[in-house]
This record gives structure tokens, sequence and C-alpha cells, in this order.
């Protein structure tokens, strides 16, 4: 049960007697070698958390210890302290080269593994196969190899992402695969498995070449798909396409996120949907890479924000900066809108620090969890390290963020194709030349993971701490337990001119239900005038900035680890945020049917009527106007469906006024 929303000083001081630990910032966890210090390549992870024993977690990786491109797997059975690393057995090896390694698992913990298997020529028609593992024994042994398609084909696959169905319905336990078909130009191909990865359906295209009549040629489809299942088992594919403007006589090319949805378990599709405009392929300091590729999660637990749909990406954000940024979108309704941008970053805008190559989660709580290469941490902007960020609150808001590495990760040391043949041992030294003439996707490789079941998160990237020389990585890992997070100031904006509402705004910090915040006001920077002090049980303060007045404030946040209601420990106070509040000019409170106090009566007038009559809603008015909280238009002392017809009555057949509810006498008792 929460808490009232405002809890009295009174209250506040018996809370605080019992006594909190104060956090300042989320320490770095301990950093672990996956694969202790190898020669040559080794990146792009994934990483799952097993969901039946948290003490298993399986990674996997791209690898080049012998000189080219094999799969590494990393197992713990510790929770992620210690790891036993291994290369993908060659009995499961189909052609001369592997790549691309994805990972997922299903609800009872069988584990399926996917890569590509192909064999390395110049032209984009490598025979190539989409291939699958999977294991029932969390990982202690494979079976496989399981392809997609039992031929090979003119045209080299690419970037299979998969995931299987956890939503306990019709299609659960489905397997589901999509990539990118590079016979000129590209599709997005899409295939699922009914029967464990053993077998798959024929394949579909879900991302289709359009022909753009204004270019006189076919376009892409796009890259970087990736497969989701929602609670409702239908299926999504997302990935990075193209939009074209051709308005007014142009024809203009953008890169963009597209999707495309089943609600058959992947045997039918509705067709491609534009979710909007990105940047798709850039770099960022130190000539790294970076992609605009979606990254995406379900709520599949049955709390408060169950069927939620998530979507991350990177893009560059021009204003007010040039900066590439980690962006967050949700859709409430199945995918049929999308929410406006929102920031997961939080260092401050306008800054020239990039953030990159993020992965994202939604654990079995429905806790959306974050990681990414960040910059800010070098004044420099070349050097990057790992951060993490959370959303505790269906992704409405984002956490403040933490550091993960422990030592910056340089892009010196991402240098590719360097490593001579005499300086690796292999049996088979031809392929190395060839491997260290082709491009090694992007000096850092395209993607990192990151797990989490119930409170425990493992990470998993690419290091350069231990290299000796350009073209060497390493995997490193971490693992912790989700944060209290200290507070993010979410509105207003530092230094922002403000009305009397909506009020103040920040991230939730921790589990909603089990988190309590502190909110100081003050008229100093220094506080040393507390105009305000209370404890609130959401991350919101929603009433009306009554009572004060015009000019600039401060105000600050304390979040409260608090299951039941009593706080167990908190962090400390947030850094200072300001707000100019300024009213309007006028207000004019005469008998009209201006509740909302916008100096028109209007139909908004109306809706609030009807909300604050009907539904309890608290009434918008302005604080200046003696009948605050009321809306009883006609003066009777009773708010009932008569002042809904008087507001309907004033606003749109301009109706005499039977009294003036701001004049003396003229107001309820």
């Amino acid at each position: 049960m929460r808490l009232p929303a405002s809890v009295t000083l009174q209250t506040l001081s018996l809370i605080l007697m019992a006594g909190t630990s104060a956090t300042a910032v989320v320490p770095i966890p301990p950093n672990v070698p996956v694969t202790g210090h190898l020669p040559g390549l080794q990146n792009e992870e994934q990483v799952w958390i097993c969901p039946t024993d948290t003490n298993v977690v399986i990674t996997n990786h791209r690898d080049f210890r012998l000189g080219y491109r094999q799969i590494g797997i990393g197992r713990s059975t510790d929770g992620g302290a210690t790891w036993v690393d291994t290369l993908l057995s060659p009995a499961f090896q189909l052609e001369q080269y592997q790549s691309d390694p994805t990972m997922t698992v299903n609800s009872s913990g069988t584990y399926y593994m996917c890569d590509l298997d192909y064999i390395p020529t110049s032209t984009y028609t490598d025979p190539s196969w989409v291939v699958f593992y999977a294991s029932t024994n969390k990982g202690a042994t494979w079976t496989g190899p399981f392809t997609v398609e039992t031929t090979t084909g003119p045209y080299f696959e690419d970037k299979q992402f998969i995931t299987c169905d956890r939503s306990g319905g019709a299609h659960d336990g489905n397997v589901y695969v999509s990539w990118t078909r590079f016979a000129w130009p590209t599709r997005i191909m899409f295939a699922r498995s009914t029967n464990g990865a053993v077998s798959f359906d024929d394949t579909l295209i879900v991302g289709s070449v359009h022909y753009v009549s204004c270019y006189g040629q076919f376009l892409d489809a796009g890259q970087f798909s990736q497969p989701l299942v929602g609670k409702d088992g239908a299926v999504y594919v997302f990935w990075q396409g193209y939009d074209i403007d051709s308005s007014g006589g142009s024809c203009d090319l953008y890169m963009a996120l597209r999707s495309n949805k089943s609600t058959d378990g992947g045997q039918n599709w509705q067709g491609e949907r534009l979710l909007g405009r990105v940047d798709g392929w850039n770099y960022v300091d130190g000539s790294v890479d970076v992609y605009s590729q979606p990254t995406t999660e379900a709520d599949l637990t049955g709390g408060p924000h169950a069927g939620n749909l998530y979507l991350q990406y990177r893009d560059t954000v021009s204003a007010p900066g040039w900066q590439s940024d980690i962006l967050f979108r949700r859709s409430l309704d199945t995918g049929h809108t999308w929410s406006p941008p929102i920031r997961v970053n939080d260092d401050p805008q306008g800054v020239d620090a990039d953030q990159f190559h993020n992965w994202m989660v939604c654990n079995d709580e429905g806790v959306l969890v974050s990681i990414w290469y960040d910059q800010r941490t070098d004044p420099a902007h070349y050097n990057f390290d790992v951060f993490a960020g959370y959303s505790y609150d269906g992704g409405a808001t984002w956490t403040s963020n933490h550091r993960v590495s422990s030592v910056s990760i340089s892009p010196s040391f991402l240098l590719q194709g360097t490593t001579s043949a005499s300086a690796i041992q292999t049996s088979e030294p031809n392929r190395l030349p060839l491997e260290a003439m082709m491009p090694m996707a992007g000096k850092i490789a395209e993607y990192i993971g990151v797990s989490c079941v119930h409170d425990k998160v493992v990470a998993v990237w690419t290091d350069t701490r231990d290299a000796t020389g350009p073209g060497q990585q390493d995997v490193y890992s971490a693992r912790w337990y989700l944060p209290l997070t200290d507070p993010r100031l979410i509105y207003p904006l530092n230094g922002e001119t403000v009305g009397l509402t909506p009020g103040l705004l920040w991230a939730t910090a921790w589990k909603e239900n089990q988190d309590m915040y502190r909110l100081q006001i003050a008229s100093s920077p220094g506080f040393s005038t507390v105009l305000r002090d209370l404890m609130l049980t959401t991350a919101a303060y929603n009433d009306s900035l009554n009572g004060l007045a015009d000019g600039v404030y401060y105000w600050r946040i304390k979040a409260y680890r608090a299951p039941g209601g009593t706080p167990v420990d908190s962090t400390s106070f947030s850094s200072p945020g300001s707000f100019h509040l300024q009213r309007p000019a006028t207000c004019d409170c005469s008998c009209h049917a201006d509740p909302i106090c916008d100096q028109a009566a209007d139909v908004f007038d109306v809706v609030n009527a009807i909300d604050v009559i009907f539904s309890g809603a608290v009434n918008t008015i302005d604080p200046q106007c003696p009948h605050v909280g009321r809306v009883d238009y006609n003066c009777d002392c009773v708010l009932d469906v008569f002042d809904v017809i008087y507001a309907i009555d004033y606003v749109f057949s301009g109706g005499a006024a039977p009294c003036n509810p701001c004049a003396p006498g003229g107001q309820c008792p």
C-alpha cells in the first residue's frame, strides 16, 4: 500500500529518525575478463542470465584469437564472478568463418545461439548460412548446427538477431530470427521455428526493396533488424531503413527506423511502418563507426506496464550542439503509436560527448536496464567507458547514469587489420592475411550485451585495458545489483521560466511502490531558507506552486528505498535545479466558465469541468482566484451535472452568469 502523495514535516521527522544511510553515487562494479588477454580481436558480445538458475550466465562473442573469425563462448556458474572461455567446437562449423554471434533463452532455461557461417570472397554473393545451436543444460553442452535454410543462395546473409516467445500464449516457445540479405539491393528477411530451432519455416521478406521513382532505381530495405515478441504474442521486426521525401519535386533520402508486425506467430505480416528518421551511420571521436540500429524490448510481466513496447537507438542531436545520444521511445498500444524520443544519457546537453552502441533489456519485474559506450569521462572526448541507466516506471523516465567500466577504452587500440601473420600461431595460417584485409565491423564491432533477472545485472563489452598494441581487444564483464540511483531532475529544466503548473518532475529512482522522495524548495541555492520540505511517494510534485510569489527558486530531491513505506537507505540530495516562477500577467476571475484560467472560455474548460466533477481530478484553476478547487459555476454549493450544463451553456451559447463566484458573498460558504 502506498502512503499519501505527500507527508507532513511532523511525519517526515519521524521517518528520518528511523535512520538512513546516504550514498552519493553508484559504485563502479568489479570488472572481470571473460576471455582473458588473447591475441587479435574479441568483440560483438551477447549475454543472458539463466532465468531458472541465476548462478548460470552464458555469453558469446566474435573471436579472432586464431587469426580468423570464430565464435567464443563464456560460461559462468557463479553469477558472473568467474568465467570459463572456449571456442565453438569445430564440429559445429560448416564453413571457414563464423561471425555475428547472437543469443536468447526461453522461459524454461533453454539457450539458443546463432551465427553466420560463410566462405569469404570479395563479393556480396558469398555462400553463407544462418546457423543455430541449442543447449538444454544451461550451456554445459550444445546441439547443432541447425540451418535456417537447407541450401545457400547467391547472396550474403548479415546481422541475424534472434528472440523467442516467452509470452505464455499460443506461440510460446517459438524461435524467431531476422536478418539482412545482401542481394543487391538488400531486403530484411525473417524465419520462425516451432520445434526449438531444429528446423525453420520458409523465409519471408518483412522489409522489402522499394522502387523510388524520383531516383529511378530500387532502394535497399535496410540493415540491423531485430525481432521482438510482445506480451500478447505478436511478433515485430524493427530495423534501420530509409525514408524518401519527394514532395515539391525534391528527392531527398533519409535514414529512418521502420517496423513490421505479425499477430499469428510470424506467418503473415501487416506491412511496413515508418517510425521516424535517424542519422543512421556516422562516426564519433576516435573514428569509431556508430549506427542507429534499434534495440527493442517488451514488458511481458503482469505488472503495471505489462504490454508496453520499448525502442532505443543512437542518434545525433543537433541542438544545442552536435552530439550522439541514446534516445528512447515507447508504445502503449502494441506499436500503433510511439512516444516522442527522450534522452537516456544524462550528461549535459550541448557538450560534445558522444554515446553509442547501446543495448537494452526488460527484466522479469518490468525494470528496463540499458548500457552503452560513453565519452563523458574524457575531457578530450576520445576515450570512452561503459555506462548504465534504468527505467523503473515503464519508460516514462530514465534514471541518472552510472559508470560500469573501471578503465576507459581507447580507440588507439581499435585499429583493424594490423596484426601480422607471424604474430599469431594458427593451424591454418593462410586465413589470416585474407582476414587482415577485410573490414572488422567498425573497429569495435557493432553491439554489446546486458541481461537482468530479478535484481541481478550482468553486462559484457569490448575492452582495451590489456592491449599492448593496435588491433587487440578483449571481452570484459561486470555484475551488480539494481541500484538506488541519485535523483535525475526532469522538469523544469535548469533556469527555465514556468507557470503554476504542471509542477515538478524527476525520474523514478527505484522500483515503483518501494520508493519515496524528499523534496525541498528554497529561495537560495544554498538552501539556507527552505520554503517547502515534503516526503512524497511519487516522482512528481503535481500540486500547483500555490503560495509562492513570482521569482527564482531552487529545488532538490533525495531518493529513498522504502519497502513497505519505511525508508531503509537513501541517496544524497541531487544537485539543485532552479526555475523562475512567473504567473500570467492577468487572470480574469470574473464569473465566466474559465476554470483553467487561460483567459479563454472554450471547450477545454468544459472538459475540465467534467473531469473535476465526475472524476475527482484536481482543479487546475489559478490559485489567485478565491474559488480555488471549485467548479461550482451556478453557485448552488453543489458540484454536479448542472455545473457542466452551465459551463456548456456559457461557453457555447453565451448564457448569463447566475452569480459571480469571485465577488464577496458570491461564493459558497
